[in-house]
């Protein structure tokens, strides 16, 4: 048990506050992880705890952070020198100190004891100050609210925000509203004629319930003329890669009549993991008609036919690629298997191919390859039409119409990410519908709002494009087709690009394709700028916050490395950026162009937001006549 060490006379260096006077290199507590002996640190102490023991002695531990970890520090003092003492190891306080790095056997850590001195320290945090002219505005910003993500408090993100003079700041936590009246109490705190608002908002989880199972529906009847189709291809963009196998089945009257098989040469050596897949090689497609000599004959064979497949707009996106290609004029009627497995097959988890052909107990040989997978398709497409007559739809309208809005469906769809910022007090109305919607009625593993019912609630609402979970990002990423861009482009009232440190695991990932450096990442970012250009939208840059600074990685770490994620060391730098990192950040679109996303439009977009509080001034109590008399 250590001794508390006291002195005659005072030790001649006045920044000593206990023991003896020390030099030497400061130890980073990252590093102290065994029990390395006498060692130097030096940071703030976080919390003090004291605990009187035996012989009038009290233990003061006390944990000290240097912002790369934290440490327990515990020190043996007599009873009547714990005032003292007590006024210098404060939760705060910045010390440097002397001791042992040795292992607690009672607390079954290493800590730091035999304690030979305590020196004041010095806050050696960078201060981060917002020293621009002209400042920024935050539009995607996320609290502690932010469930198992965000790990900031909101006042202390609006503190940052006013401090810095930013004009405002949003709040867009995942799917709730629970940071807005912490938000506002911050406000209410600021004088009266203070500028500065809180944007209120959400990035809530959007699924596209606007495309029709049957797209293109005509005057088509179920017994009518439809092609089952699948295809193989080298990967997943309909522009970058190749098709090396069509397979396809003709129904007519719900019979199977005729069947198209062949490989595609697809000109380039076909990718080892798709060989695997598939088990289609370079030899089986050699001899193989390149697709200018296929595709005319599958058109042929299409006729004036309606397209089925499972995940129609997969490959149906490729076929409409290589007509494009090839300067034919097309409009496909086609019609999807999992839309319709969602409605007509509501207890299924998922929608996968064989698991859809199980349920309906229907054999499938040969997964993945073309021709098995679209006569699989064909049977589950003859048995889908069967239910649906039962329930007298007899035509692709009627398919769609079953299809609108269904719950079931809806709770089983992709989600995107969005943010959805109130303009007003109608728009705060209707974003509380969005979000008590979202888990009342649709939620499924998470609030899901449908694009229908935004559509019906978007009075008042500002609606931005979000990050790479959102749709326009990742149409961009998969290289869609020009025209499927422009239609979600033309949804959003702004769009969102956010800094290359965000994104950067794209790069290595496996599963991103389209990724391999950050100029890639940078393109994409230059892609949604030529969007707004185009569509004549503001582009803003965000920074897609989580916690206020760039230490405080560690505390989403910790949470991330908790929810099992294996990259929980590589956190993206998702903090809140001055206007002047910001400008840096975005220097390769041009100096004027990075000024216009970093400062002119997000502010456009903040002035479009009125000052409102998150619920109204009156609180509504309930009116009952005589209810003071009826009480006594």
């Amino acid at each position: 048990r250590e001794e508390l060490k006291t002195y005659s006379r005072k030790p001649a260096n006045e920044d000593v506050l206990y023991g003896r006077d020390f030099d030497g290199d400061v130890t980073p507590i990252e590093q102290i992880d065994t029990a390395i002996g006498d060692v130097i640190i030096s940071g703030m102490v976080r919390n003090v705890e004291m605990r009187e023991i035996r012989n009038e002695r009290t233990i003061i531990m006390f944990n000290v952070t240097d912002f790369t970890d934290t440490i327990t520090v515990k020190v043996f003092a007599k009873n009547e020198q714990v005032p003292e003492l007590s006024g210098v190891i404060k939760k705060g306080n910045f010390l440097k100190i002397k001791g042992n790095a040795t292992f607690d056997k009672y607390d079954q850590e290493i800590s730091i004891a035999n304690v030979w001195g305590i020196r004041k320290g010095s806050d050696t945090r960078q201060v981060r100050n917002d020293l621009a002219l002209h400042k920024r505005v935050e539009l995607h910003c996320h609290t502690k609210m932010s469930d198992m993500d965000g790990v900031s408090e909101v006042k202390d993100i609006v503190k940052r925000a006013h401090d810095w003079g930013h004009p405002a700041i949003a709040i867009t936590d995942h799917g709730v509203a629970q940071a807005f009246p912490d938000a506002n109490h911050y406000i209410e705190t600021l004088d009266k004629d203070d500028p500065f608002k809180v944007l209120y908002g959400v990035e809530g989880y959007v699924v596209d319930d606007l495309t029709k199972i049957a797209v293109h529906a005509g005057t088509q009847t179920l017994d009518d003329t439809y092609i089952v189709f699948d295809i193989e291809t080298t990967g997943f963009s309909a522009i970058r890669d190749k098709i090396i196998e069509i397979g396809a089945v003709k129904v007519v009257n719900g019979e199977i009549v005729d069947r198209f098989s062949t490989f595609v040469n697809p000109q380039r050596p076909i990718p080892f993991e798709i060989t695997n897949l598939t088990s289609i090689t370079d030899e089986m497609v050699l001899e193989a008609d390149p697709i200018e000599k296929v595709l005319p004959q599958f058109l042929e064979f299409v006729g004036d036919g309606v397209l089925v497949a499972h995940n129609a707009s997969f490959d149906v996106g490729f076929i409409e690629q290589n007509c494009r290609y090839q300067e034919i004029e097309y409009r496909f009627t086609y019609v999807d298997t999992v839309a319709m497995a969602r409605v007509l097959l509501p207890t299924l988890s998922k929608y996968k191919l064989n698991l859809v052909a199980k349920a309906l107990g229907i054999s499938l040989e040969n997964h993945h390859r073309a021709v098995d997978d679209a006569g699989a398709t064909a049977e589950i497409f003859v048995k889908f039409v069967e239910m649906l007559k039962k329930d007298h739809i007899t035509d692709l309208k009627g398919i769609n119409r079953f299809g609108e809005r269904n719950v079931n469906a809806i709770r089983k769809m992709a989600t995107h990410h969005i943010i959805i910022l109130a303009k007003n007090d109608i728009g705060r109305y209707n974003l509380y519908q969005l979000i008590s919607e979202s888990h009342m009625t649709y939620y499924g593993r998470r609030p899901r709002i449908p694009k229908s019912l935004l559509n019906e609630h978007r009075e008042g609402l500002v609606i931005g494009s979000a990050c790479e979970a959102g749709e326009l990002y990742k149409a961009i990423l998969e290289e869609r087709p020009a025209e499927t861009i422009a239609e979600l482009a033309d949804f959003y009232d702004y769009y969102e690009i956010q800094p290359i440190g965000n994104n950067r695991f794209m790069i290595e990932s496996s599963k991103v394709k389209n990724v391999n450096s950050e100029e890639d990442l940078q393109e994409i970012n230059r892609k949604i700028v030529e969007l707004g250009e185009q569509f004549k939208k503001p582009v803003v840059a965000t920074c897609d916050v989580h916690f206020l600074d760039p230490e405080d990685e560690v505390y989403r770490r910790i949470i991330m490395a908790g929810k099992g994620f294996k990259d929980a060391d590589d956190q993206a730098p998702l903090y809140l950026r001055t206007t002047e990192e910001m400008l840096k950040e975005f220097e390769y679109l041009g100096s004027a162009k990075a000024e216009e996303v970093v400062i002119t439009n997000p502010n456009k977009i903040a002035d479009m937001c009125e000052k409102i509080a998150p619920v109204r001034p009156d609180k509504c109590p309930p009116v009952i006549e005589n209810s003071d008399q009826m009480l006594r």
